[in-house]
This record gives structure tokens, sequence and C-alpha cells, in this order.
């Protein structure tokens, strides 16, 4: 709905939205002047609550509108104090029927940018250029209910771009509803932020320099811009520099032993830029674009050094593989959006359009030398088209709140390799074009059963054609899928911190063009890469019971997937060739209890931590000759933050995760751990930050074995370690700025 705003002299006063039930629906902490602005729920009709120390509580009840301006008026409520415990009233985590909802208010103390906040956020892990929630997959992001349509250094980039106190909440959704695609094993993260004040420009400057045996910088500068009807931003982010990645890969044979020492410098060099603008056509209806543009150039050389030894350790031969990789990637997109808040009676409307175009032209040139004689110049080039359209509509009548819409998408890409020469003499020219279609429809029931009883039940369907076409192999592939995902929600609440639910959904991962491309590629002289056109939807079932109280969630759950997707890794000892492919190579299912919690009950120290322990069990599919595997492992993330003055502006951080052995049918990872150490300043009312980080201070090797017959393959990667240097300037300026009667104000005192 609406927004509140107010102004006067209550600072940091508490101000709460609440139902006819008593229960908060949203919250927000008025600024040191009393001013705030406050998202409204989608009801006919609520309550508004004002809580400040030293004056008496306001309440107020109000009718759901667009635009409600409060003018406030606090009574003195002065008397003289014993000694006094301030507690915050809304806990970090606040549990809803589908979601898990994070307030970004208490998250943000020591945050500058949005990515900030998200490090802090119980359940979700950021590290290096990654983030990643416990047991998923992919992810789905959301500004606003808006997915963002973004590549993931595109994504990170934008995020350390937006100031902390723009956003509100984070929604967390571990088992999405039917309203999201159903695509991949993905959790939902929705960022939700604060209206922005009118009539102000401001902005954001960031940047990070990190240093290891090269040097690269990452600086990015944001503008917003408010005035009247019209609300625009523009990001602009860059990259420059290098990083170096060090690795071996082993190859035990029963008579010999293949050794691959690897050094990898590749560059840091791209350029993003993300704007948008809506108009507001009347009081309940916007009108937005937003367009990106990403230019990647991450060349890279590569060399890597092969010795060949007898079970006496005899070097029986040596040779190196130098390849020099340059890249040109290009991503444009386009969104138009429509969203109407009386579209329909107590209802809503967003309209969707999305164009997507990426260009990746590559340039390969691969030599060998001494033992082998494998050189090679390739240029890849790949093209791909997407185009998106969504509908959604909600309705909200009493209790029930319904939720249906519809999507279409529709995707080219064009892959062709083109050798101009190669010393084998082998035809390796391939031309490659799938495309795929995908129509879906949904719909959503959320009932309020009583004061304590919340039950939502969806239901999607998609309709897939899947069409890889290779053209010099006169090989087409068309397939015609159609599923039904179901999804249901269950919570019992005994109030807004405490509560129990329980999730149901299922889920489809297609394979990727990448991994149906019957492409050959060569990666040294005994490396082969190839896909696999005959991959087909990998599905998932998966259920959820959990209990949050306060800061505190423990969960089970039990997630049961057929037709997995999996990296193989197959080494002929006759011909001494590895080849690495993709196939539906197991079915498997997991059983998991997680638990999170977030402290901050101390004014001098914040902590959350995040413990999973889970048993997989994996079967291969038929065809294949390998083992079955039971394996439990034990995961542990935590995130330490420890502040050296009252205000906070000095602090430091720990960050720190722990994986015990992972195994599978078709290999195996030794136990992880990893520990990164901080330091931050704040100064000019935290709107300046320097901050100093170790990043993998303390870690271990990453590796995975892969045993093939009587060949063991093993990959390791020595920890990437860095320092990091990071300052971060938000500003901003009122644009002739009017006084309103209005506010919070201490005028009866």
């Amino acid at each position: 709905m609406g927004d509140e705003q107010a102004r006067g002299g209550c600072g940091y006063g508490t101000v709460e939205e609440r139902n006819a039930d008593g229960k908060i629906l949203s919250s927000c902490i008025s600024d040191p002047k009393g001013h705030f602005m406050m998202q409204i729920s989608p009801v006919d009709s609520f309550a508004l609550t004002i809580s400040c120390l030293g004056y008496k509580d306001y309440s107020r009840k109000e009718q759901g509108r667009k635009d409600t301006y409060i003018e406030a008026v606090l009574d003195s409520d002065a008397f003289e104090l014993g000694e006094v415990t301030v507690r915050s009233k809304m806990p970090v985590i606040h549990r809803e029927v589908d979601r898990m909802v994070l307030n970004a208010e208490r998250l943000n103390s020591t945050a500058n940018t949005v990515m900030d906040v998200l490090k802090r956020a119980p359940g979700v892990i950021v590290q290096d250029d990654d983030i990643s929630m416990l047991n998923k997959g992919k992810l789905v992001f959301l500004m606003n209910g808006r997915e963002l349509k973004m590549d993931t250094k595109g994504l990170i980039t934008y995020l350390k771009s937006l100031p902390s106190g723009s956003l509100q909440k984070i929604e967390i959704m571990t088992t999405p509803p039917a309203k999201y695609t159903a695509e991949g094993d993905a959790g939902v993260i929705n960022f939700v932020t604060k209206k922005l004040k009118n009539n102000f420009i401001g902005g954001f400057v960031s940047n990070v320099l990190s240093v290891k045996e090269h040097t690269y910088d990452d600086p990015s500068i944001s503008l917003q811009y408010k005035y009247n009807k019209v609300e625009a931003y523009v990001t602009v982010g860059g990259g420059m520099g290098k990083m170096q990645y060090d690795g071996l890969r082993t190859i035990d044979y029963p008579a010999e032993t293949w050794s691959t020492t690897e050094r990898r410098i590749k560059s840091n060099d791209y350029i993003m830029a993300t704007s948008g603008i809506d108009y507001a056509l009347t009081s309940h209806s916007t009108l937005g674009a937003i367009f990106a543009f990403n230019n990647m150039r991450p060349d890279a050389d590569r060399t890597a050094d092969t010795q060949v030894r007898s079970s006496s350790q005899e070097i029986t031969r040596d040779f190196e593989t130098l390849t020099n990789y340059d890249s040109n990637y290009n991503r444009y997109n386009a969104n138009i959006h429509y969203t109407d808040n009386q579209f329909v009676k107590n209802g809503m409307m967003d309209f969707n359009i999305d164009y997507v175009n990426y260009h990746i032209d590559d340039e390969v040139n691969l030599q060998t030398t001494h033992d082998e004689g494998l050189n090679y110049l390739n240029r890849p080039r790949t093209l791909i088209r997407i185009f998106q359209a969504k509908a959604d509509l909600e309705n909200n009548l009493g209790k029930v709140k319904l939720s249906y819409g519809a999507a279409y998408s529709r995707s080219k890409t064009r892959s062709t390799t083109n050798y101009e020469y190669i010393s084998s003499h082998e035809d390796l020219n391939d031309d490659f074009i799938y495309r795929e279609d995908i129509l879906a429809a949904y719909a959503d029931m959320r009932w309020k059963l009583s004061d304590h009883w919340d039950f939502k039940l969806g239901l999607r369907g998609e309709y897939g054609r899947l069409d890889g076409n290779s053209v010099k192999l006169q090989q087409r592939t068309v397939k015609h899928q159609f599923d039904l995902f179901p999804t249901a929600f269950l919570e019992y609440s005994w109030n807004d911190s405490k509560s129990l639910y329980l999730s149901v959904t299922s889920r489809i991962n297609r394979p990727v063009y990448a991994d149906i491309n019957p492409f050959t590629t060569y990666t040294d002289a005994h490396t082969i890469t190839t896909g696999n056109p005959e991959l087909l939807p990998e599905k998932s079932y998966s259920s959820e019971l959990g209990y949050t109280w306060d800061d505190f969630t423990i969960s089970g759950s039990m997630l049961f997937r057929k037709r997995v997707i999996s990296a193989y890794t197959y080494v002929d000892a006759a011909s001494k060739l590895t080849t690495n492919t993709v196939d539906n190579m197991m079915k498997n299912r997991m059983y998991s209890l997680d638990a999170s919690y977030y402290f901050d009950k101390v004014s001098w120290f914040d902590w959350s931590t995040d413990l999973s322990l889970y048993t997989l069990v994996s079967r291969p599919t038929q065809g294949y000759d390998l083992p079955r595997v039971t394996n439990t492992a034990v995961y542990a993330y935590t995130n330490v933050n420890v502040f050296f003055d009252h205000q906070k502006n000095f602090s430091a951080n720990i960050w720190g995760q722990y994986e015990s052995k992972q195994k599978d049918v078709t290999g195996e990872s030794p136990a992880t751990y990893r520990m990164d150490i901080g330091l931050k300043y704040m100064l000019f009312h935290k709107k300046l930050s320097i901050g100093i980080a170790g990043q993998n201070l303390l870690a271990s090797h990453s590796k995975s074995i892969v045993r093939s017959s009587a060949t063991k393959y093993v990959y390791d990667y020595k920890p990437y370690r860095v320092f990091k240097l990071t300052l971060t300037y938000r500003f901003g300026k009122d644009l002739n700025m009017k006084s309103k009667h209005f506010g919070i104000s201490n005028d009866r005192l």
C-alpha cells in the first residue's frame, strides 16, 4: 500500500503497523529528527503505534490507502529514571507462512551497503564473489518483488553500490511459492527497500583494492534521484588489474602417475552500468524501465606443467601446455514494468517485459611443448537472446489473499567454433543452436484461518519445448514436457516471535545449453570436454518442518532428486585420455537438520551462526557401474562482529566456515575450512567507511577426488589469500524541500 511519513523531534522512535489482531505487519525506526517512511501492508485498515523513550506511547487507527501523512504529537512521559535496560522490540528473524523475514534495521548498524547487510543475514553465505544459501543451488534475487536479471558479477557490483540505509528488510524463501519459477533447486532472496525521500538527490561511492601476487581494483558509484512523480537511479562499476589461481591435478594409474601443476593469471577488466526510472502515472499506478550493460574481458594466461612418473618415481614424460585465452563478453538487458495498486478492488497488478542479449567472442590459443605436439587456434562465439513477459495479479478478500499470473519465456542460443588450425588435423569446427520456450501459469491462495493459523496453497504449471540442433552433425533433439508443481505452506504462530511452520514443494532443473552442446574441446593433449545432447531434466521434491523463536530457527528437511545432472570424469587408462562430461548420473535423498541464531544482546558484540547436519544417500542410474554411497556431513558457518566504541564506528569482523568430507557416487571432497578477519572504521556520522580485511587467512586447500575403474583423479586448488582495502562514502542533498506541518513533535513539553 502506501507510505507513512512523519518528522519532528523524537529521534529513534519505534514505529509499528499492526493488524486487527495486534500482530506486527511492518516496522521501522525514525531518524534523529523523527522522520520516517514505512511501507504499509495491503490491508483495509491498520493501527499505527509509535513509542519513544521519554514519551508516552502513541497509537491511532488508519484506513489503508496509497499515501498517508501522519501528524503525531507525543506527550512527555518524563520521570526520574533509575537503571534502565533498553531492548529492541523486533527480533532479527520474523517468520511468515512462506518465508523468513530479516529486519534490516537491526542488521545494518555497521553496514554501508546492501551487500554488507546480506553478509550478516542468518542462513545466507557470502564469500568472495559468490552468494549462496545453505543446502541450495542457484539463487533467484528480487528487488521489491522484481527479479534482478543480472549475472553474478553484475549482481554483486550492484548490491555493493546500494546504501544500507535504503534497505527495510530481506525476505528469504528456502521453499519458494508457486509465484516464482520452478527452475532449479533454488532459494529466493527478496530485498525490500524503503521508499526514497522526496525532493532528494544522493549517492554512494565505493572502491575495493585487493592485493595478492597481483593487484586488482573494483570502484563503483551510484546516484539516486527523486522529485515529485519521478524516481531514477544509475549505478556504474568497473574493474582493473589481475588475479592469480594455482592448482594441482593428479591422475594415479596402476603403473604411473601424471601430475599437472597449473597457474592461471586472469584479468579483472570489466565495466557495468545499471539505470532505472519510475514515473507515478497516478496515485496508485507506476510505469518504469530498467536498462543494464555489462562488458567483461576476463582474459587469462594458463601455464600447466605435466610430469609423468613411473612406479619407481622416474620421470618418463614432461611437457608444458600454454593457453592464451582472450574474451570479449557483452551483455545488454532492458525491462519495462507497470504496477497498479488498484487494478482490481483490494488488489494489484504487476506487468513485466524483459529482453536480454549476450554476445561472447573468444580466442583460445593453445601450444604444447617437449613430448607433446598439440597446438591450435580456436575462435568460439556465442550469441544468446532471451525474451520474457510476465503478469502477476493479487486480490485481498478479507482473510483470503489470491495471487495468480502467467509468464512466457523464449530463448535462442547459437554457439560456433572455428579452428583456424589444429595440429592433429581433426575437424572440430561446429555450429550448435539451442531454443527453449517455456509457458507457465500459477495460482496461490493464502488463507488466514485464525489469529494463530496461516495456510497457503499453490499450483504452478509449466510447458517446455527444448530444441537442440547440431548443424554440423545433423543431429536435432526436440523435447516437449509439461509439469505441475504443487506447493503448500502451513504456519502456527503463538506471537510475533514464535512460530511453527511446514512447507512442501517440487522443482525442476532443465539442462543448460553448455551441458547439451556436443562440442569436443581439448584442455590439453590428454584432457577433453564434451556435452551430452541426451540430457533429461532433473526433478526434485522437498519438505521442511521448522520452528522459530525470536532470533533462533531450527528446521528439519528432506529432499529427493531424480535424474540428477552431474559432472562426470572418465579416465581411459589405455589411451591416457580424460573425458569430462555431464549426465543424469544418479538419484539421491538428503536429510538435513539446520539451525541458525543471531545474538546481539550486548552493545559491543553480535554474532550469527548457522549449523547443518545432513545425510546424503546417492544411487547411480542404470548403466553406470558406480558404488552406492551414504555420507553424513556437517557444515558450520559463523560471523562475529566486535565493537570498540559505543556508537559502533570502530569494529572487527571474524568470518569462518567448516565443512566435513562430502561424498556421492561420482567422487568425494575432503573436509575444508576457512577464516577471514577484517577491521572497519566509520566517520562523519557513518557516511565514510574505511575497511581492511584478510581473506582466507586460515584456509585449507579445496580438493575433489574422482575414481574411474583402477584410476584416481585428484583436483587440488590452493586457497586464494588476499588483502583488501575498502573505502565507501555516502552523500545526499535535499532539493528545494519545503516545510510541512506534520510529524512527531515535542510541542506539549
